[in-house]
């Protein structure tokens, strides 16, 4: 390499360096011009090309470089961020793997894998990748940050919170890093604490990240009014920010103003027209329908090959909807299988799991408490499958002036890992290991935090479904809890749960068979807390409410030891925030359409009935 070409790289590498990007561009083209295959041009080049967010025209440039020299770690390197640049992650990949396969100790490069990994849900994969580059090189923020983000996906939250706080220790007052805590915090429900650390990351800069998660903080405390001012504030200094409208409207939608919430949606949508999430949200408000154009668009983005399987899942989702209010039940359940299938992808169902726990609750049985703490506050747990008519239970039982409707908490799932802390044993051989004081402290955590959150009040509802795995474990530390079970026809309950887009985590929900198999282990589960405290287990079954629900919801009451008041039978105008996918349906009068609604999907409900049948 002549002199003068040696200068103007070094010149060129020199402007880059202090972003002057046009003039560095001028430099590395005139040196191609003497020199077409200079590796180290066309490398630079395809870096300024990066920055100058032009990453079609960097992979040109980089993989001319690897004609010339297929050898050099950083022009893999910087080929894979160019096609991360394009969303272009399986190509990303492999050239981080070519160059991590030249050399493997390159911290940098390690986490550029990371990132991309991460970015197509494969967090497991991410999170090993991020370790190996911290091996590397432990006092790497930017990396501990991103491996706190996976380890959360992995809900491994503990660790995700000792690495984001060592990326706070080594860059203090960093607003990015200080909302990754935040989103861990909210993770693990320590909203209290989340809430404060968004506010001081929002100090820092106005970090809008943080001010949208703060409105999350806030409402999940019960301040919704302050939720939505911090929502409309953060719209006001970005208007076109679609994350900010999209949770505006969803909080909208929450509160019953779904009118409101169509129009944040399509707002998200003006500024973000691939917005995914938004075009679910607004498909599935009932009163409204997407129009010709949106549904155009949601094709065209579906037959992007660059669209991202997490973005295509909530796409097919809206379609779904979309035919199922043209009442085209062939083209919706095609739409919501397909949707389907890539969450199945990412969380196979595994069948034999369901079955263990459930043997295992027949055999490992927690000793139950004697001793009520509190007696003056009466909890009362609405369990059974999700889509089993819960969300209306507890709309109808918070309709009485005497009971609190708390929503779906995770307070159980917390105790839990209480318990496993105390005991240092893992779930459910920890609840045998436990002391009869022991009990009666986790079960006053629960009323207290209660209490605490959401004011005095003498009955709340605790309406997460779910909570059936565990009623063994409540009756232990909440010995005069009561529990409304919620049971609704086999095939209407998993075709709606099939219809929705539940976490990835929960396998059941992403195949029919898998459906079947996991609603008949559900009622063996059952079976079993039936049989050992059947006069606090009280059910409720769907179709009977929808028939007369005067006469279930006295029935209820009664169960309860609550006084009939008639404000239960007008539940719909009940005034409360409702947080789950029923939120509209509950602020409506009592309808019968959901009865026998799988019908109209004719065979392609059939692996659906045929494991319904078959693992009865």
């Amino acid at each position: 390499m002549n002199q003068q070409i040696a200068n103007q790289l070094q010149q060129g590498f020199q402007l880059l360096q202090n972003e002057r990007l046009l003039d560095a561009q001028q430099v590395f083209e005139d040196i191609l011009k003497v020199d077409p295959l200079n590796e180290h041009g066309l490398n630079l080049l395809g870096v300024v090309f990066i920055q100058l967010q032009q990453a079609d025209q960097a992979i040109l440039m980089l993989e001319k470089a690897l004609t010339v020299n297929n050898q050099d770690t950083q022009t893999y390197n910087n080929l894979g961020l160019a096609y991360k640049e394009l969303y272009q992650f399986k190509k990303a990949q492999e050239a981080f793997n070519s160059s991590l396969t030249l050399n493997p100790e390159q911290a940098q490069t390690l986490n550029n894998l990371g990132n991309v990994l991460a970015a197509q849900d494969q967090h497991k994969l991410a999170a090993l990748s991020f370790d190996e580059a911290l091996k590397l090189d432990a006092n790497y923020p930017e990396c501990l940050s991103n491996f706190a983000q996976s380890l959360k996906e992995l809900g491994n939250l503990d660790i995700a919170l000792k690495a984001i706080d060592q990326a706070n220790h080594l860059v203090p007052n960093n607003s990015y890093f200080l909302n990754v805590r935040g989103e861990i915090q909210l993770a693990k429900v320590d909203y209290e604490n989340a809430r404060q650390t968004f506010e001081k990351s929002i100090t820092i800069d106005n970090y809008m990240p943080a001010c949208i998660n703060l409105s999350t903080a806030l409402k999940q405390l019960g301040h919704y009014v302050k939720a939505k001012e911090c929502l409309q504030a953060a719209i006001k200094q970005e208007p076109n920010n679609s994350e900010a409208h999209n949770h505006l409207g969803v909080l909208q939608e929450q509160l019953g103003d779904f009118d409101a919430a169509a129009t944040s949606f399509r707002m998200a949508l003006k500024h973000t027209p691939n917005h995914a999430s938004s075009f679910y949200q607004l498909a599935k408000l009932k009163h409204q329908m997407l129009t010709l154009t949106e549904v155009e668009k949601i094709a065209e983005l579906l037959a992007d090959n660059a669209t991202p399987s997490i973005f295509r899942a909530s796409l097919l989702f809206a379609l779904g909807v979309y035919y199922d209010k043209e009442k085209q039940y062939t083209l919706a359940i095609k739409n919501y299988a397909n949707a389907q299938r890539i969450k199945a992808e990412k969380c196979p169902y595994n069948a034999n799991l369901t079955e263990q726990y459930r043997v295992l609750m027949e055999t490992v049985m927690p000793a139950v408490s004697g001793d009520v703490c509190m007696a003056q506050v009466h909890p009362i747990f609405i369990i059974g499958m999700p889509r089993s008519g819960t969300s209306l239970a507890e709309q109808i039982l918070a309709s009485h002036s005497q009971v609190f409707g708390a929503g779906e908490l995770s307070y159980i799932n917390d105790l839990l890992k209480k318990a496993e802390q105390i005991t240092n044993s893992p779930y459910p051989h920890c609840l045998t290991k436990l002391s009869q004081v022991q009990l009666t402290e986790l079960g006053g955590q629960y009323k207290r935090r209660m209490l605490e959150t959401f004011g005095e009040h003498a009955y709340f509802t605790d309406k997460n479904p779910l909570n059936y795995n565990f009623v063994g474990f409540i009756k232990a530390i909440l010995p005069d809890a009561k529990f409304v079970y919620c049971q609704r026809d086999a095939a209407d309950n998993c075709l709606s749960i099939f219809k929705l887009p539940f976490d990835d985590s929960q396998g059941y929900a992403h195949d029919l068979n898998a459906l079947g198999h996991y609603y008949r282990e559900h009622e063996r589960l059952m079976a079993l807390w039936t049989g050992l405290y059947n006069e606090d287990i009280i059910t409720l079954i769907y179709e009977a409410v929808v028939d007369n629900q005067p006469k279930e919801t006295a029935r209820l009451l009664d169960c309860l030891g609550l006084d009939y008041e008639q404000a239960t039978e007008r539940f719909y105008q009940t005034h409360r925030i409702v947080m789950t996918p029923s939120a509209e349906q509950v602020r409506q009068p009592i309808y019968k359409t959901s009865i026998n609604s799988w019908q109209k999907y004719g065979d392609a409900v059939q692996p659906l009935l045929q494991a319904l049948k078959q693992y009865r």
